[in-house]
């Protein structure tokens, strides 16, 4: 009777822990995925399988609460490059309401550049700027990539070097 109360206990004691983490961190996810993928749906969709694998790992984990934010974004990262490499030959655009005329001319140019600037940078290079743009900091970006904070410091600033000349659009 006793092995079936502690069972239960500890049954009780993951599902609280990782609805924590699904708490803090669920909108990270949903934020690194809607800045690596056009689709909001497909964002969405990564977000909850990330959640689903990691909950179906999570009596493995041992670990304090910043490296349960790298182990997680670590699934999530590997969702994107599955979710990219099976995708690769067929993306879908939104189209947004503009406004007409000169403005909305602006604005595709401006979409365009943007899209021609991420399409020249490498894998690596795209996942570090989805990851600032979601919000996390070097030093957790350092976590989920294993590398050193310094290295994700300096590759942030080349991806940048890289990007400014690209999206300098003359008007």
């Amino acid at each position: 009777m006793t092995a079936m109360v502690e069972t239960a206990d500890r049954a009780s004691d993951l599902e609280r822990s990782f609805y924590a983490l699904y708490h803090r961190d669920g909108g990270l996810v949903l934020r690194y995925f809607r800045a690596a993928v056009v689709d909001q749906g497909i964002a969405e969709d990564l977000s909850a399988d990330t959640f689903c694998r990691a909950w179906d790992r999570w009596s493995g984990f041992r670990g304090s609460d910043e490296m349960a934010r790298a182990w997680v974004m670590r699934i999530a990262r590997n969702r994107l490059i599955d979710h990219a490499r099976r995708n690769k030959k067929m993306a879908f655009v939104t189209l947004q309401d503009s406004p007409s005329g000169r403005d909305m001319e602006t604005a595709t140019v401006d979409r365009m550049a943007m899209r021609e600037a991420l399409a020249s940078l490498k894998v690596d290079e795209r996942d570090l700027l989805a990851m600032r743009v979601a919000g996390m900091s070097h030093g957790e970006i350092a976590q989920v990539q294993n590398r050193s904070e310094e290295a994700v410091k300096k590759a942030w600033q080349r991806t940048l070097l890289k990007l400014r000349p690209l999206l300098e659009v003359e008007r």
